[in-house]
């Protein structure tokens, strides 16, 4: 081999590796961002070594200057790392609203505001929540709550009650009473909306309640003399000198027609002198008993003496 043709030989053999490493010095299409977007002259899939690529943010976001947006083609064909140069704007407190409560994690693009009423109101608005749009404003407007309602309260036979509205709100009252004084309320006097939109309680009824004035022998009355005696007329008694009263002096009509407790009684409380023939009664008696008592001792007696002769005779 001539001198020439081994000097061609190893230049083949150097320029070999080169121009395959040189084949190879090249960055692919560059990495795609959350927060930013590849420019538009760069949108395409090979990259010389050393060369640059510039990003914009994405709506939503808002650049931050502090960083670069450049990433470049690296010897190792790869790219450079990116920083974070695009922030998600912020759209501010999204708004309270009247009888509820907003939560939100942060105000920042994306995230969202949830409304809740409060007990006793319920929401107006189809949407209960708003969203940070990219535009950094937050969606819809700001929910609205309403009190809940109820419906007219039930009337009742012989009674009426107050106040008589068109409409009821949350946490309003009325009052039933009766007609006249002989009736008695039986229930809740007063019942009120809940936040459920209905009643606090079933309405009560007007019950005629007359109990039968009362009569205790042998005594007086010292308060509640007069009739009529309707739910709840008491009446208190004494007893006339001479007697003792035997129950609760005070009473009470019921619902039920009754007084109660039930009447007390007063009892004679004299105590008269015994009758000679009741004294002679009493001292034949004890007499009687003296005798048996005495009989007994001298059975007993003459059986244990009789058991300790036989004792000893045997």
């Amino acid at each position: 081999m001539s001198q020439e043709n081994h000097m061609g030989y190893c230049w083949i053999i150097l320029l070999v590796p080169a121009f395959f490493a040189s084949s190879h010095a090249f960055c692919g299409a560059p990495p795609r961002l959350d927060f930013a977007q590849l420019d538009l002259q760069f949108d395409k899939d090979n990259f010389s070594i050393g060369e640059n690529v510039t990003y914009s943010c994405r709506p939503g976001f808002i650049r931050d200057r502090t960083q670069t947006n450049v990433l470049i083609c690296l010897s190792n064909s790869t790219w450079s790392t990116p920083a974070t140069f695009c922030n998600r704007l912020s759209c501010g407190n999204p708004g309270d609203t009247a009888h509820g409560s907003v939560s939100f994690e942060n105000t920042l693009f994306g995230s969202r505001a949830n409304y809740t009423c409060d007990l006793g109101y319920n929401m107006l608005s189809k949407r209960n929540y708003r969203e940070c749009q990219a535009s950094g404003d937050w969606s819809n407007d700001i929910p609205q709550c309403e009190v809940q309602k109820c419906p007219t309260p039930n009337a009742i036979a012989d009674g009426k009650y107050n106040p008589d509205l068109d409409e009821y709100e949350y946490l309003q009252a009325v009052s039933y009473q009766c007609n006249n004084k002989t009736l008695a309320l039986i229930g809740e006097k007063t019942v009120f909306c809940t936040a459920y939109g209905n009643w606090s309680s079933d309405p009560p009824e007007c019950k005629e309640v007359l109990c039968v004035p009362p009569y205790v022998e042998n005594s007086e009355k010292v308060s509640g003399l007069s009739p009529p005696y309707i739910l709840n007329s008491a009446v208190t008694f004494q007893c006339l000198q001479g007697f003792t009263m035997t129950g609760s002096p005070s009473v009470v009509c019921n619902v039920s027609s009754q007084w109660n407790p039930p009447l007390p009684t007063c009892n004679s409380s004299t105590v008269f002198p015994k009758t000679t023939k009741q004294q002679n009664n009493e001292e034949n008696e004890g007499e009687n008993n003296v005798g048996a008592i005495v009989g007994n001792l001298l059975i007993t007696l003459t059986i244990s003496i009789m058991a300790l002769v036989m004792t000893n005779g045997l």
